[in-house]
């Protein structure tokens, strides 16, 4: 019973940790919306709540794939911890430059920082954890979507 507890304790840790990259991100994007609907949009853009409900799923996954990976602790797993909390922590970034600074060069480069510490990070979490590295390509695709998406928000406007 207490192997179950901590199971779920870990998951639930894991699970929130990944959350907060949205915290500050939902406040800023809201204070932002006006701007943002003044943009001549690339193609393919979509509504509104699909950026919502997308991070969301995003996060979870994020969550999973953590628990997956460091739930029997940090022994061998130290680089991949690392790269894990630094993924999170560009993401955290992201939000502030395009929708606060309405900095769309430094938001496209950071997503290509993005995209390519998530395959460094990808490929290390695929040595340790089959299911938490697939966990983490809904993520780049996500990622590489947001740069087609960032990338034409800067050449159209």
């Amino acid at each position: 019973m207490k192997n179950i507890y901590r199971t779920f304790l870990s998951l639930l840790f894991w699970l929130v940790v990944c959350q907060l990259p949205a915290l500050p991100g939902g406040y800023i994007v809201r204070q932002n919306l006006v701007w943002y609907h003044g943009l001549t949009k690339p193609p393919l853009v979509p509504p509104d709540a699909v950026f919502g409900a997308v991070w969301s799923l995003l996060y979870l996954f994020l969550g999973i794939s953590a628990f997956f990976l460091f739930n029997k602790g940090l022994q061998g797993r130290k680089k991949t911890a690392v790269l894990f909390i630094l993924q999170l922590v560009l993401n955290i970034w992201w939000t502030p430059l395009f929708f606060g600074r309405h900095n769309m060069q430094l938001s496209l480069l950071l997503l290509l920082v993005m995209l390519a510490e998530t395959f460094w990070l990808w490929a290390d979490a695929r040595k340790k954890d089959g299911l938490a590295a697939l966990l983490l390509v809904p993520y780049a695709v996500w990622l590489f979507f947001a740069c087609y998406l960032n990338l034409g928000f800067w050449l159209l406007n």
